[in-house]
């Protein structure tokens, strides 16, 4: 795993940060302020994302198209979901890009100072882990002393159930962060082993 690392504008990058370079795709949607009460929706904007990209995945993926949707169905909604929970209540920007063998999907939001510093910590240890390890150990904790908001096991299981990769970008902005979260999948593409 990689260790945090300062860019040259102030922000704080962890874990597999690559954006992806000039995308054969892509789909962009912003969600305004007021999405907080309606976080529940975040299955349905994923099942959307999800069948956007179906054709795509389809003649770019082979066999593997049903394990990306998967992948990408189960990371919009987690990611989406955690940064209704743990933000500000102000704009998400959630975007989902395909190129060549790759699939990525980064969700942009803002959060308290407090809340993205136990946040960077709980990526910080994820990023410095053994995944599986520390999934069981999650689990194990929860069922010992109850589900734990900030527990980290949605996005454990973007790495351990479909194979994802993570990266995390902060960004301080005067009395709170903007946190990016980015997951991504190696594809095979169709006729390539």
């Amino acid at each position: 795993m990689s260790e945090a690392a300062l860019s040259q504008n102030g922000a704080i990058t962890i874990g597999d940060w690559r954006p992806l370079a000039d995308p054969d795709s892509a789909l962009e949607i912003a969600i305004h302020q007021g999405w907080s009460q309606r976080w529940s929706y975040a299955g349905r904007l994923a099942d959307y994302v999800s069948g956007y990209f179906r054709a795509e995945l389809a003649a770019n993926a082979g066999e593997q198209a049903a394990d990306a949707g998967a992948f990408l169905t189960y990371a919009v909604n987690e990611m989406v979901e955690n940064a209704v929970k743990f933000g500000q209540g102000e704009e998400i920007v959630l975007r989902a890009e395909f190129a060549g063998g790759e699939m990525a999907v980064s969700v942009s939001s803002v959060a308290p100072a407090e809340v993205a510093q136990r946040y960077q910590t709980i990526v910080e240890e994820i990023d410095a882990g053994d995944p599986m390890t520390l999934l069981l150990e999650r689990v194990e904790r929860n069922a010992l002393e109850g589900p734990s908001a900030g527990s980290g096991l949605g996005l454990l299981s973007i790495m351990t159930d479909y194979g994802g990769s993570l990266g995390w970008r902060f960004q301080q902005q005067q009395e709170a962060v903007a946190i990016t979260t980015m997951a991504r999948l190696q594809i095979n593409q169709a006729g390539t082993a």
